[in-house]
């Protein structure tokens, strides 16, 4: 299949019906459309007229994937988390008696599963023909819109209507489950994904101590360092057994031998990263991985415990965070590489 050429702009007010129709198209055979409006005949013009509503609504912002033809072959479509309610009343409206209850049932569950943190915008249209799909134009879609948002330091909210293990292109993007499931009918349940703004940072690298340190934010006359590469393969912990970050053996080596390397600038503990902030200080997979000392691929080790109380957070060689976490004792192999990227404050007044 020859790759697509696209280019990814906002959507033009002159475009909405086009864009409305397009979604439409893309959502016809979608379970939970079918739910929400069982009719076939009547599906595709009422889908389009509720997207209709959305592109219009105060804050809407909207992209779409065009073509080497000019033709637009996607679009995202996010909005504000207080966005204006009377957009619900619209919505009423346009999809008629018959399906005005299910419509209103999603949008009411939606704000209970909404994380209490704002702002946010949420994503509520996001299509690719599927005649398209599986070329890597719908997650630079994604990409693009989420850059975007975490350039004005704006998290993002959106419902699956897929099931989610963590995985599928928004674990890659850095979303995580939050809430409760909307479960609406069998065929219709949604996955309610969170997802930290990713804090844009340039890359600025300083020396210290024998090692060089990425800076990943400034405050006041303090700067947040972490190792640009992992320069230890240290086990998290020394035993297998139930341990949190505090009582690590890597938190006491980081604290004592190894913080004897650097100078008296550190402030507080050297510790390292947590899932939210890998996910809030690194944008995507590729800011994530890392090499050992010697440039071989390796995994390094969060402070966040995995799914067992034995297990903790890693984010792999493809950049990738495993939440459900590695044994805490795992030792490094030359085919298996796991290690610690310390972070620490430093004063630099």
């Amino acid at each position: 299949m020859a790759k697509t050429n696209f280019t990814i702009r906002p959507v033009e007010v002159s475009e909405i019906n086009q864009v409305a129709h397009l979604i439409s198209t893309g959502y016809y055979h979608d379970k939970f459309f079918k739910w929400s409006v069982d009719s076939d005949t009547d599906r595709h013009s009422i889908v389009a007229d509720y997207y209709k509503v959305y592109l219009r609504a105060k804050g809407c912002v909207a992209y779409v994937v065009e073509n080497q033809d000019k033709h637009v072959i996607g679009a995202s479509v996010w909005l504000p988390h207080d966005v204006d309610t009377s957009i619900y009343d619209e919505i009423d409206r346009v999809v008629g008696e018959a399906n005005a209850p299910q419509f209103r049932a999603v949008a009411d569950k939606s704000h209970l599963s909404e994380p209490p943190m704002s702002p946010f915008y949420q994503l509520v249209g996001f299509v690719i023909l599927p005649e398209i799909q599986g070329q890597g134009v719908g997650a630079a879609l994604l990409k693009h819109s989420l850059d975007k948002f975490d350039k004005m330091g704006i998290p993002t909210y959106l419902e699956a209507s897929t099931p989610y293990f963590g995985g599928g292109v928004y674990g890659k993007f850095g979303y995580h489950q939050v809430g409760e499931l909307m479960i609406f009918a069998e065929t219709a349940v949604l996955y309610p994904l969170w997802r930290p703004a990713a804090k844009v940072f340039e890359n600025t690298t300083i020396h210290l101590g024998g090692y060089d340190w990425i800076v990943l934010e400034k405050r006041d006359n303090k700067m947040l360092l972490i190792s640009e590469k992992v320069i230890h393969l240290e086990k998290y912990h020394d035993t297998f057994e139930n341990i949190s970050w505090c009582n690590s053996t890597a938190k006491h080596y980081l604290n004592t031998t190894f913080k004897t390397r650097l100078d008296r600038q550190v402030i507080g503990d050297i510790f390292l990263l947590s899932v939210d902030e890998v996910m809030y200080y690194f944008g995507d997979n590729n800011a994530r991985k890392a090499v050992y000392l010697d440039g071989s691929p390796c995994r390094w080790a969060l402070r966040t415990q995995g799914n067992m109380p034995y297990l903790v957070a890693t984010v792999t060689i493809d950049g990738k965070i495993s939440t459900t976490g590695d044994f805490v004792n795992r030792e490094s192999s030359s085919h298996f590489k796991v290690g610690l990227r310390p972070a620490f404050w430093i004063d630099f007044s």
